[in-house]
């Protein structure tokens, strides 16, 4: 007896989005079509909202949204329904291994993203921009953009933001150098009450252990009274694996980690081949489409 999936959380980047950074038409028209069968569907991203606002506009119907890696839920309309903050003494003990090691990282709450260099920052957007925009003026503006006129961005010394009771859901480390990647990767593995997982080899994602993107889940199906085996998750790498591991259907993209690809219970086409629309109508609507790549 088949089970009628009532709930859908997809992750971003490497999943839903394909290279460019787009929802490509295809999947577009496989998530409208899901929300226009009543499916309720939750965005899983480690972006803040600031970033993740304009794909909610282009898919044009109201969902759920659960950022930050887990820590940070919206509801449909948007406004934030929970919080869940870095426990002081641990947020205190990462922020003195990341300078101790001289790392860049950005944190973020609900609503900024604070950086202790604005010229770091600025340059690190860039490098992503480079990578994913074919506009050189667009690669070189959107950053200074971003983080000197968006209202996202401030300024802080990590010491004194967290002696005055400042707040961080999460904290995203980048360093290109792996070696030293994984050095400090398992120097923050010591620390108490803190969830570290990634989402790409260059990068450290860091949350309170409570706030994973299953956790997320969690809190909004115990609101929506929807069982963990009528839900289906999907993602690409190791910050969806705690919601690939609970979800009745767990499902990889073809471009996972194999991790994900171990843990999942389909594996579904690429980012690049519309993975998410080809999961939408073989195994939740179950429709016949043909899907162009698109």
């Amino acid at each position: 007896m088949s089970i009628e999936y009532k709930f859908f959380a997809t992750d971003m980047d490497g999943t839903l989005l394909n290279n460019k950074k787009e929802i490509s038409t295809a999947n577009l028209k496989a998530m409208q079509d899901l929300f226009n069968k009543n499916i309720e569907i939750a965005i899983c991203t480690g972006r803040p909202y600031s970033t993740v606002k304009p794909y909610l506009d282009l898919l044009g119907f109201p969902c759920w949204l659960i950022s930050n890696n887990g820590s940070v839920i919206r509801n449909k309309d948007r406004k934030v329904i929970s919080t869940t903050y870095i426990q002081k003494a641990a947020l205190q003990k990462a922020i003195n291994i990341l300078e101790e090691e001289n790392m860049y990282f950005h944190a973020s709450d609900e609503e900024y993203t604070y950086i202790n260099s604005i010229r770091n920052r600025i340059v690190k957007i860039h490098e992503y921009m480079s990578r994913v925009e074919k506009s050189k003026i667009k690669s070189i503006w959107n950053p200074i953009y971003t983080v000197l006129l968006s209202n996202t961005h401030k300024k802080v010394n990590f010491n004194s933001f967290i002696q005055n009771n400042g707040n961080i859901s999460s904290i995203f480390i980048a360093n290109r150098d792996k070696k030293k990647l994984d050095r400090v990767k398992e120097k923050l593995s010591h620390i108490k009450g803190i969830d570290i997982s990634s989402s790409g080899k260059y990068n450290i994602e860091i949350l309170d252990a409570e706030a994973t993107k299953a956790h997320g889940i969690m809190k909004l199906l115990a609101e929506l009274n929807i069982a963990s085996n009528e839900i289906v998750a999907v993602g690409d790498n190791l910050n969806d694996l705690t919601m690939i591991k609970y979800a009745g259907l767990g499902v990889a993209m073809g471009n996972s980690e194999n991790i994900i690809k171990e843990n999942a219970v389909f594996t579904t086409k690429t980012n690049e081949e519309n993975g998410i629309a080809h999961l939408i109508y073989e195994k939740i609507i179950c429709e016949k489409q043909t899907i162009k790549k698109t």
